[in-house]
């Protein structure tokens, strides 16, 4: 099966500046990939590109398999968004709302309306059909917004930053209904966002973005146990003892806490051996040595860091 989405070269420039330079990416069908970087990294720009919105400066793009600026139409008939703006019409009930975007994609009434409850029992707005938008929180917007990308039973949900300027009880909200999406599986799921918890606990990839180029990708587990310098905790019977060994060259010790415990930050894995030898060596006492990984929030702000 073909990849939702294949990326070669992708580059984007407005005038001198480059927003988006080389990409080179794929996703696949039915995968949860989270699309992570700061303001102004690249994200919108690669997803106006996906949806032919843009065209590409440079490099090929495919989306379910189909061209997005040859195909544009096509590929959106296929495809549910939920952009920074929602856009939806205040004066307009839930219901309506949703029922003029199926007019708009020319859905026959029968199915439209069928299509329509669904997806509002889908986000839980269905006993609020009959209110106007107007009267709507920022998260049940949000949630009308996700029901307007469903509509179509889309293959492929695209979401921007789907829980921008939410309180916590909204993004939670929102986090369970993606959640609940996600376990669905057959849908593919493209979402650019901030928030790192949603990324680790929803996505089974995910990729960063730094000055518009890729500088990491992979799944969560894998992104955490990688890069960086390796740290190790030990426990020590006698941690004084430990603080005074002949640590490898580069080693880093802190601690130890109240219960013995050091971090020990070494210049390279091959060095774990090592320390252990010193500790022994000084009589420290070993009683536990277990490595310590680094958190996706960790990865995260090197790469985007630069460090």
């Amino acid at each position: 099966m073909t990849p939702a989405i294949v990326c070669r070269g992708l580059t984007r420039r407005f005038g001198a500046q480059t927003a988006v330079a080389d990409l080179d990416l794929e996703v696949a069908r039915g995968a949860v990939f989270g699309f992570l970087g700061p303001n102004g990294a690249g994200k919108t720009t690669t997803v106006r590109m996906m949806l032919g919105l843009l065209r590409p400066s440079a490099g090929r793009i495919a989306v379910l398999g189909l061209d997005p600026v040859a195909q544009g139409e096509e590929l959106r008939s296929q495809t549910g968004v939920l952009l920074d703006q929602v856009g939806l019409y205040d004066r307009l009930t839930a219901a309506q709302n949703l029922d003029l975007f199926g007019r708009i994609a020319r859905m026959a009434p029968t199915a439209r309306r069928a299509k329509v409850e669904a997806a509002l029992r889908r986000v839980d707005l269905w006993d609020r059909r009959h209110d106007h938008v107007s009267g709507f929180s920022k998260g049940m917007r949000q949630k009308l917004g996700i029901a307007r990308a469903l509509l179509a039973d889309p293959q492929l949900l695209i979401l921007d930053e789907p829980t921008s300027g939410l309180d916590p009880v909204n993004i939670k909200m929102l986090r369970d209904l993606l959640t609940s999406l996600a376990a669905e599986g057959g849908r593919t799921i493209f979402m650019c966002t901030h928030q790192l918890d949603e990324a680790q606990r929803l996505c089974s990839q995910v990729g960063i973005i730094r000055a518009g180029r890729l500088v990491a990708v992979g799944a969560p587990d894998d992104l955490e146990g990688s890069g960086g310098a390796p740290v190790v905790r030990v426990q020590c019977r006698r941690p004084a003892a430990g603080q005074a060994a002949n640590l490898p060259a580069g080693a880093q010790l802190d601690g130890p806490d109240g219960e013995g415990w050091m971090r020990v930050t070494l210049a390279q894995a091959a060095d774990v051996e090592e320390l252990i030898k010193a500790l022994v060596a000084a009589d420290a006492g070993v009683l536990a040595v277990v490595p310590e990984r680094r958190s996706l929030e960790d990865v995260y702000l090197s790469v985007v860091e630069g460090a």
